[in-house]
């Protein structure tokens, strides 16, 4: 994805996954996908980047839920 948003992302420090197609960054515990991120606006994803989540809760910011055990293999592969 190429996009103005792609450097608001990389500057708050979100890296790209390719397999998952999500950026995400460990420390704010926040993760996107690529289909979040064309259908929003930059001035929503500011808003989403500036809320706190809880400090061992990941948001993830997604058009679709997957299922439980997507959302755990992505969560076991991001807290290493």
């Amino acid at each position: 994805m190429q996009s103005a948003k792609e450097p608001i992302l990389r500057t708050n420090g979100y890296v790209y996954n390719f397999d998952r197609m999500v950026y995400y960054n460990r420390l704010a515990k926040k993760a996107f996908s690529v289909e979040w991120l064309e259908d929003h606006t930059e001035d929503e994803l500011k808003r989403k980047l500036e809320e706190r989540n809880g400090a061992d809760d990941w948001k993830l910011y997604l058009n679709a839920c997957p299922s439980k055990s997507v959302i755990d293999a992505f969560l076991a592969e991001v807290n290493g």
